[in-house]
C-alpha cells in the first residue's frame, strides 16, 4: 500500500492532466461565469418586479401598470434560458475532454505497464492492477465529467452571489460574510479528517475486486482442491475491512451536512430577522429583502453541494494516488538506445559476475544454438535479468558480446519466444491467443504451427475452428491444451532464443525438435529431467 501523495502535488498533476485541452477547459469555464452570472442577476429584477407593483399599489393606481414588470419578466426569463442554456455546451464539451483525457490515461497506464518489472506489483492480486485501471480511471473519469464544473459551478456561485449582495445592502451581506469563515473550515477539516480514509477505502475496494478479479477465472481450478472456503475466508477478511474504512471515511464527510444545513437556516432566520427589522425602518425595501430572500437560497445550495462534491474529490484523489503509483514508478528505460535488428543476432549469451537476491557471482554462457537447462528455486530470477524485468544490480548479461543495456528494450525482447509455467489465456479466439504481439502473423502460418504441435486436429473439431473463444476457467480447453497454444505464441515468430518452462504437454521428441537449431533455454524444478540438453546448471543456492 503506498502512501498518500500531498494534495497540492495531486491538484497540480491533475492540472497538468486537464490542461492538455486548455482551449476547449477555457470555452467550458467561460460559459460557466456567463451562465451562474445570469442566474445570479435575475432575483436583482425579481426585486425591482416587487418594488414596481409595490410603488403602483401605495400610489394607489387603479390600475396597476404591469408594462414595466411584463418587460422586467421577459428579462429575467431571457437570463433563466440564458443560464441553463449555457450548461448544455458545458456538458459537451466536458465529455470529450474526458473522453480525451481517460484515454490518454488509460493508454499511459496500458504503456508504463509493459516497461516496470512484472515483480514490481508481486504483492498485489493482478486483479488488483485490473482495478486501477479500470476502478480509478472510472473514478478519475467521474471527476472530470461531472465533479470539475460542479464544484467550479458551486464556488462561483458563491462569489457571485457575495458581490452582488454587497451592491444592494452592506449590512445585510455582512451575514455572508459572517457566516463563510464557519463554512469554509468546516470543508477544511472535513476533507482533512478524512482523506487518508478515502485512500485507504481506495485501496481496500482495489484488493477486494483484485480478489474477485483472481478467483473467476480459477473458480473450477479453486474447487477442484476444494478451496472455495478458503476463498470465502480471504474475502470476507477483506470485505470487513472495505466495511470499516468506507465507514470511517463517510461518517465525518456526512456528519457535516446537518451542520452545514443547521448554520445555512441560522443565516436565513437572522436574514428574514435582520431583514425585516430594515425594511420595517425604511432602511431596505420590499424589494431588497425579497431579493436577499432569494440570495440566501442560493447561497446556502452551494455548501449543501460542496460537501458531496468533496467526497467525490476525494474518491478521485485517491484513485489518482493509485494512478501515479505506476505511472511514477521508475524504470530503466531509454527509448533513445540503438534498436536491435534481430536477423544479426547470433544467440549467444554469457552472464558476467551476476549478483541478484541468492545469486552471488555467477557466471555462465551458452553458446550460439545450444539447448540448456537451467533449475534451481532461482531459476526465474535468472531468467527476469535476461529479459530485462528487472535491473542488473552487480554484472552484466552480454549478447554476441554486448550488454543487453545498449539496445532499445523492445527490439530487444523481440528476439525472445518464451512460455513460463503461469503463461496467461487470454478470454479470446484460438487465433488472437497464438497471434498475440504479432501484428504481421497470418492465418496460414496459425494453423502451420498448430499442425507443428498437433493441435490443429483439435482445434478443427470446433465449429469456428480458428475463431473459437477460449474460455479462462479451460471448460473447452484443457490446461495441457492451452499450454501448447502458449508454446505456439513462442515459437510462431521464429525466435533466435526460446525460453521455456519444462512442457510436459509435449513428447520428448517434439520437445527436441523444437529446440534444434535455435539457442534455447528450458526451465525444470530440477536437473535431470531433459536429457539431450548440451548444458546443465542448477541454481539451488
Amino acid at each position: 500500500m503506498s502512501e498518500l501523495r500531498p494534495t497540492k502535488y495531486l491538484l497540480k498533476k491533475l492540472q497538468e492532466l486537464l490542461l492538455e485541452s486548455k482551449k476547449q477547459l477555457i470555452l467550458a469555464i467561460v460559459l460557466l461565469i456567463l451562465s451562474t452570472f445570469c442566474l445570479v442577476y435575475a432575483p436583482k429584477l425579481l426585486g425591482k418586479i416587487v418594488n414596481s407593483i409595490l410603488s403602483d399599489f401605495f400610489n394607489n393606481k387603479t390600475s396597476l401598470s404591469f408594462e414595466a414588470s411584463l418587460k422586467l419578466i421577459i428579462e429575467i426569463s431571457i437570463l433563466y434560458i440564458l443560464g441553463y442554456s449555457f450548461r448544455i455546451p458545458i456538458t459537451k464539451i466536458m465529455a470529450r475532454i474526458n473522453e480525451k483525457t481517460t484515454a490518454k490515461l488509460k493508454f499511459a497506464l496500458y504503456d508504463k505497464l509493459n516497461y516496470v518489472s512484472p515483480t514490481v506489483f508481486s504483492n498485489e492480486y493482478s486483479g488488483n492492477i485490473f482495478s486501477k485501471l479500470n476502478n480509478d480511471v472510472a473514478n478519475i473519469k467521474s471527476f472530470i465529467n461531472k465533479t470539475v464544473i460542479l464544484f467550479l459551478s458551486d464556488i462561483l456561485m458563491i462569489v457571485l452571489v457575495l458581490v452582488s449582495s454587497l451592491t444592494l445592502n452592506i449590512q445585510l451581506s455582512m451575514l455572508f460574510i459572517f457566516i463563510l469563515p464557519f463554512y469554509i473550515f468546516l470543508m477544511y477539516k472535513n476533507y482533512k479528517e478524512t482523506i487518508p480514509y478515502y485512500k485507504i477505502h481506495q485501496d481496500d475496494l482495489s484488493e477486494q475486486m483484485g480478489i474477485i478479479g483472481d478467483y473467476l477465472p480459477n473458480r473450477l481450478l479453486l474447487n477442484g482442491f476444494d478451496a472455495k472456503n478458503y476463498s470465502k475466508k480471504d474475502f470476507d477478511i477483506i470485505n470487513k475491512k472495505q466495511t470499516k474504512s468506507f465507514f470511517k471515511s463517510r461518517f465525518y464527510s456526512d456528519s457535516t451536512n446537518p451542520i452545514t444545513s443547521l448554520l445555512t437556516y441560522i443565516v436565513q432566520i437572522f436574514m428574514y430577522g435582520y431583514g425585516g427589522y430594515l425594511l420595517s425602518k425604511g432602511i431596505i425595501d420590499l424589494g431588497t429583502f425579497s431579493t436577499f430572500s432569494l440570495y440566501v437560497q442560493m447561497f446556502k445550495r452551494p455548501f449543501l453541494s460542496i460537501n458531496g462534491t468533496f467526497n467525490s474529490i476525494k474518491v478521485s484523489l485517491s484513485s489518482f494516488n493509485n494512478i501515479l503509483d505506476i505511472l511514477e514508478h521508475p524504470t530503466e528505460i531509454n527509448e533513445n538506445l540503438p534498436l536491435l535488428n534481430k536477423t544479426h543476432v547470433q544467440g549467444e549469451v554469457e552472464f558476467k559476475n551476476i549478483s541478484y537476491n541468492n545469486i552471488q557471482n555467477f557466471n555462465f554462457k551458452i553458446n550460439s544454438g545450444e539447448i540448456v537447462n537451467i533449475s534451481g528455486e532461482n531459476r526465474n530470477d535468472l531468467i527476469n535479468l535476461l529479459l530485462a524485468f528487472e535491473k542488473i544490480p552487480h554484472g552484466e548479461i552480454l549478447l554476441d558480446g554486448q550488454n543487453i543495456n545498449n539496445y532499445n528494450l523492445n527490439s530487444y525482447r523481440n528476439i525472445y519466444g518464451v512460455s513460463f509455467d503461469d503463461d496467461w489465456i487470454l478470454n479470446s479466439s484460438v487465433f488472437y491467443n497464438i497471434s498475440y504481439g504479432r501484428k504481421d502473423v497470418s492465418l496460414e502460418e496459425v494453423v502451420k504451427t498448430s499442425k507443428y504441435l498437433g493441435l490443429d486436429d483439435l482445434i478443427e473439431k470446433f465449429p469456428e475452428k480458428y475463431d473459437t473463444l477460449i474460455s479462462e476457467d479451460f471448460q473447452n480447453f484443457s490446461r495441457g491444451e492451452a499450454n501448447l497454444i502458449c508454446i505456439a505464441r513462442a515459437i510462431i515468430s521464429d525466435p533466435k532464443i526460446l525460453i521455456l518452462n519444462y512442457p510436459n504437454s509435449l513428447s520428448m521428441d517434439k520437445l527436441k525438435e523444437i529446440c534444434e537449431g535455435r539457442t534455447t533455454i528450458i526451465l525444470t524444478t530440477e536437473e535431470g529431467l531433459i536429457d539431450f540438453v548440451d548444458k546443465s546448471i542448477n541454481l539451488d543456492y
